[in-house]
């Protein structure tokens, strides 16, 4: 009985020990990261996406843990005809970070890995009428990237896509024509207060 009062009084307390923040992000969507000028070109999928971060470190050890709530407006192309559509989601991004804290320039520059689910409502959409988004999605998130002055939050994140996003009317849609699962690509800034 000691041990579970004194490991609810820890847990009680990490919060309060905690340095914790909030912030702005803004980003892109990308169906493909490719390294050239057609990383912005319509057949890539560029989305975009916006809102609002909260932050919470455990000093010391550099542990984490990033919640967001996120405007996000994504392009879908059918592979067969190129048919492109669309999807605006409210999506909720739960991660686990960790900071690498460098002595000398941790005031200047952190290093940042995480991961974690994404849980994304669809609350519009202009698919063809024969194929529609599922009205949630789930999908597993891993990234990189670096606080700048305290501040300034880059990242990349690769979005795993772990539900089927669509479900299929009739079957001209259904085989390889359309992959169900949505993979993407985020490249996003945040400013933390």
């Amino acid at each position: 009985m000691r041990k579970m009062i004194l490991t609810m009084i820890v847990l009680l307390a990490l919060p309060a020990a905690a340095q914790v923040r909030v912030g702005l992000r803004g980003g892109i969507t990308l169906g493909e990261l490719r390294f050239d000028r057609n990383i912005i070109n319509s057949d890539n999928r560029v989305g975009y996406t916006g809102g609002l971060l909260l932050d919470m470190n455990i000093p010391v050890i550099g542990l984490g843990v990033e919640v967001s709530a996120m405007y996000t407006h994504r392009n879908n192309r059918l592979t067969d005809n190129n048919l492109v559509f669309k999807r605006h989601y409210i999506d909720i991004p739960v991660y686990a970070r960790y900071k690498l804290s460098l002595p000398t320039i941790n005031k200047f520059f952190e290093p940042l890995v995480f991961t974690g689910p994404s849980f994304s409502v669809l609350f519009s959409e202009n698919a063809p009428s024969n194929l529609k988004n599922r009205k949630t999605y789930l999908s597993w998130d891993v990234g990189l990237g670096a606080d700048l002055f305290r501040h300034l939050r880059l990242t990349g994140t690769y979005g795993l896509g772990i539900s089927r996003a669509l479900k299929y009317i009739d079957s001209e849609y259904t085989g390889d024509k359309v992959n169900g699962k949505d993979s993407y690509w985020t490249i996003s800034a945040a400013w933390l207060f």
